[in-house]
């Protein structure tokens, strides 16, 4: 059938994809940039271009917003993990002193 071409934005940048017509845009996908018929002057252009790099640097925006909420979480769980580990070397480190102490009589 007809394709399109949309643009997907990732962490390393920006890429041309050819999809079928019908597509529905995901997240970090752009769609395909309208044909201008008149011919727009240089200043138009330049707006034009701005203003699509200006999407596209939104649209990476959220996405290293997302990957910056998806590390805090990892980190906090990470950091719960290391004081439970560090809880369990101190019990086992209490226990090993009381055996010790015992060995000792």
């Amino acid at each position: 059938g007809k394709m399109k071409v949309i643009y997907r934005v990732s962490e390393i940048g920006i890429r041309e994809v050819s999809v079928p017509d019908d597509y529905a845009l995901q997240a970090g996908e752009l769609p395909p940039q309208p044909i201008v018929v008149h011919n727009p002057s240089s200043a138009e252009q330049l707006l034009m271009q701005q203003a699509q790099q200006i999407t596209v640097l939104q649209s990476m925006m959220m996405q290293q917003n997302q990957t910056n909420a998806k590390l805090q979480a990892t980190n906090a769980q990470q950091a719960t993990q290391i004081k439970q580990l560090q809880q369990m070397f101190m019990t086992a480190n209490q226990q090993q002193a009381v055996v010790d102490k015992k060995g000792e009589n």
